[in-house]
Formats: structure tokens, C-alpha cells, sequence
């Protein structure tokens, strides 16, 4: 039997990858894909890793929202024009 956990409905719901999470859990996307499929007992301690780990992924992403929305009001207007300034075009 497949449970869908709340993890696992965050994540899709909201485009997180297993990969994102790995890199920021310290838990392989194997096991956070064994956990959130009720594969593994969780335990308090798994708990706090993973939502500390979302919690760091809300940050990063929200920062990444503050600098697109910075740029894109610096852009409204001329979105379609030629890139004057190459450090915005990585």
C-alpha cells in the first residue's frame, strides 16, 4: 500500500524535487522517497530533518523570488528588447 504523506503532496504541489531536498537534508532521495511513501517508521527526528529542510528551501526560494520580481520591475515595459547587460542573461 502506497500512502501519500503531506511530504510528498508539498512537494509535488509545489514543484520540489527529491534531488532539492537531498542536497539541503543530508538524507539520501532514496530514503526521503522510502519515508514519504510510508516505507519507513518515521520518527521525531526524521521529522525535524526534513522540515528544517523545507524550511531552508522556503527561504532560498523566497530570496530567488525577491530577486526575480526586483528584475522583472527593473524590466516592465522593455521585456522584449535586446539584453543591455549581460550579467542578467545567466
Amino acid at each position: 500500500m502506497v500512502l501519500q504523506t503531506n511530504l510528498r503532496a508539498l512537494r509535488h504541489r509545489y514543484q520540489l524535487s527529491l534531488t532539492e531536498l537531498e542536497a539541503v537534508s543530508s538524507l539520501s532521495n532514496q530514503y526521503i522517497s522510502r519515508a514519504e511513501l510510508g516505507q519507513i517508521q518515521p520518527t521525531k527526528r526524521l521529522e525535524e530533518q526534513l522540515e528544517s529542510a523545507v524550511e531552508r528551501i522556503i527561504v532560498k526560494r523566497e530570496s530567488t523570488l525577491r530577486s526575480f520580481k526586483r528584475d522583472f520591475q527593473s524590466y516592465k515595459g522593455r521585456l522584449l528588447r535586446p539584453v543591455e547587460d549581460t550579467k542578467h542573461d545567466e
